[in-house]
């Protein structure tokens, strides 16, 4: 919590400025959604005992309005002991500015308002509107609402009607807006309208209704879901940084008369229940499931480690991948396509090593979501997830055949070591990536394709066995285990020639390099906390730190960010040639951050590109989204339209001037 006491006008002791720093660190402990007020009160109580400063200059470090309020919560203190220094229910009815349904009903005219007029009518019509959408919705407060509550709500809002309207009449005197058009500003961002456009097509708003919001804010499930997926877009990497957003293009493309702030996502965010994310999970993996179509599909799996740094909680330690180290961790096992590039299934838990108990979960997931589709899944995961029992399901399953690496156990070592000079192919093995190496330098191996077999075990007891091919690889040079087995791969899969086996192992790893894009571009580790911790009293008065775990933050924020991972593989598609291969970082940094300006051109969004190197290459696709005048539901169905300016041609520096030193001063002016 960023809350402070301020003293560094007056000259403090050096006691009492001990004083004022252990309040601040006090203060420092307060999460960031929790309310700061009556901490601050007691806070000013405590410095104000120990005669730190005067009355006066306490209330104004603490904001109050008067010196006199700091004496009022000493005598609630004195009265009502901690509970007095909350702020008390204020008696009667709520007013009706604070209403949800009003606030509702404004935001929906405003909107209207300005699409439609591209003018902000005076507050008594706006009043008289809202009423009229009250009426017909059956709001008990219809006809309550008058021209001085819009204004005190139009204001909380931070909507000025004269910037507005000096905005709109500079807009309509520029000689290149139209008579009918309203320039509504600039953004940042300018391809996030692009990424709108492709969102409308995936579905995924049709499901915002299956998050429930908090009651008493006048957000609704799409405008969260909207801020949910493009503050990634707009480089937000922690939610307290929505604070920080200014951008117009921000706000319409979350739905939005300004950005939500990181207190209210929070807030509603933790307030989502675990059913109801459950439920939009499930439908939105679904739809992504159903787009793969019919064939074969090859599916990786595998558990990525998210470190916590936490004294309190007790977490199984794990290795974290992208640094190396052993630290507590919290878990995501993730289901990737490997060909279309998206993340089809996820599972969140406490600690690590979790890939073994949520394999089988997210492949009778995987299948139950293909439903009637035709085609074999390929699963692919690494040796978190052997085990007999899992080898024996994912056996019997007739659309499924998997690949993943033997453990060497002891047992497992014994077996290959018994293998006979005939149960290996006369032609030595190298690998395809190997292939173009030096002979001197290209690792080659003995390839055996064989048999094992690997017990089923229910806790330390043996209850069966399953038969799985082993493709074998040897190096008769090693000494160690691993050097002398480097891969022994076990399928189910009795069909596929076991060199092209062993070569096409490898792009299981196309998941780990997706999970690192996610990572690094897309704020994949970035993610709430899979527990909260609370602070009692217990019967002696003493604080006590509790752990309450809740995942579902952490599940559906994690889920989120895999479907704005998809958001960018679908615009890679749409882009096409040889950009399919492309990642979301550069892919944003090359077309989707491009400044744009916004029009309003009677029932139609323009987003007009500022002019940027291989601007181009983008031409195409604008021209192909434009033909589909595809609406934004959230904006009243404005039909979104893409051009790029034309008015300042680039004159990219092709190749450097070999004649300018630019470390030599005189030189470089000179040619300047």
């Amino acid at each position: 919590m960023n809350v402070q006491i301020d003293l560094s006008a007056r000259t403090l002791s050096i006691e009492n400025q001990a004083v004022v720093d252990a309040i601040n660190e006090f203060l420092a402990l307060l999460p960031d959604d929790a309310d700061p007020r009556p901490a601050l009160r007691l806070a000013m109580v405590i410095l104000e005992a120990a005669d730190v400063a005067p009355q006066a200059d306490l209330a104004r470090a603490a904001d109050f309005a008067q010196s006199r309020s700091l004496r009022d919560y000493k005598q609630r203190l004195r009265e009502e002991g901690l509970s007095g220094l909350w702020d008390h229910p204020i008696p009667g009815r709520p007013a009706i500015t604070t209403r949800t349904p009003v606030e509702k009903a404004l935001f929906q005219v405003v909107l209207s308002a300005v699409i439609e007029e591209h003018a902000l009518p005076d507050d008594d019509t706006l009043a008289e509107r809202v009423n009229q959408a009250l009426s017909e919705n059956q709001a008990p407060e219809a006809g309550c609402v008058t021209a001085s509550m819009v204004e005190t709500i139009r204001l909380r809002w931070e909507i000025q009607r004269p910037a507005l309207s000096q905005q709109l009449q500079a807009a309509q005197q520029a000689e290149t807006a139209e008579p009918d058009s309203a320039r509504l500003g600039q953004t940042r961002v300018g391809g996030a309208f692009i990424l709108a456009v492709l969102l409308v097509e995936t579905g995924w708003l049709k499901l915002a209704h299956l998050l429930p919001m908090a009651t008493n804010y006048a957000v609704t499930a799409t405008q969260w879901l909207l801020t949910a997926i493009f503050s990634v877009i707009y480089g937000v990497r922690r939610a307290f940084h929505l604070d920080d957003v200014r951008d117009i293009g921000f706000a319409l493309v979350t739905g939005r008369p300004r950005p939500l702030t990181h207190g209210t996502f929070q807030h509603l965010l933790r307030a989502i229940p675990a059913e109801d994310a459950e439920k939009f999970y499930q439908a939105s993996a679904q739809l992504e499931v159903q787009k793969l179509g019919i064939g074969t599909r090859r599916v990786s799996l595998d558990g990525h480690n998210l470190p916590r740094y936490t004294h309190v909680v007790d977490l199984v330690k794990g290795k974290i991948g992208n640094t190396g180290r052993i630290l507590k961790a919290e878990e995501l096992v993730l289901a990737y396509d490997l060909d279309d590039h998206l993340w089809l299934g996820l599972r969140a838990y406490r600690g690590t090593k979790k890939l073994s108990k949520g394999l089988l979960e997210i492949v009778r997931e995987l299948l139950n979501h293909r439903g009637s589709l035709e085609g074999l899944l390929r699963l692919f995961f690494d040796k978190g997830g052997y085990s007999g029992q899992i080898f024996l399901a994912l056996s019997e399953e007739s659309q499924i055949h998997f690949y993943t690496p033997a453990v060497r156990y002891p047992n497992n070592v014994t077996q290959w070591e018994q293998l006979q000079e005939s149960d290996f192919d006369a032609d030595p093995f190298v690998f395809d990536k190997h292939a173009d190496l030096p002979i001197e330098q290209r690792p080659v191996y003995r390839l055996a394709d064989t048999e094992m077999t690997i017990n089923v075990r229910e806790g330390n007891k043996v209850v069966g066995t399953v038969t799985l091919r082993a493709v074998v690889l040897h190096d008769p040079q090693g000494e160690k285990p691993a050097e002398r087995w480097p891969i022994v791969l076990l399928t189910d899969d009795r069909e596929i020639e076991a060199r092209a086996l062993l070569n096409e192992f490898g792009d299981h790893w196309g998941q780990e390099v997706a999970h690192r894009i996610g990572r690094h571009d897309l704020h994949l580790d970035i993610l709430p906390l899979g527990y909260i911790l609370k602070t009692r009293r217990d019967d002696q008065g003493q604080l006590q730190r509790e752990v309450e775990y809740d995942q579902t933050a952490f599940f559906l924020s994690a889920w989120l960010r895999c479907l704005v991972f998809n958001l960018m593989s679908r615009f890679a598609q749409a882009m096409g040639g040889e950009y399919t291969k492309m990642w979301a970082g550069t892919l944003l940094r090359k077309f989707i951050r491009r400044p744009a300006t916004l029009y309003l051109i009677g029932k139609e969004l323009h987003v007009v590109f500022d002019p940027f190197p291989n601007q181009n290459e983008l031409q195409p696709l604008l021209d192909g989204l434009n033909l589909r005048r595809t609406a934004l539901p959230w904006l009243n169905n404005l039909v979104v339209q893409f051009s790029i300016a034309q008015d300042e041609p680039l004159h990219p520096l092709i190749e450097p001037e070999s004649g300018i030193d630019f470390l030599d001063t005189d030189s470089a002016y000179g040619a300047l």
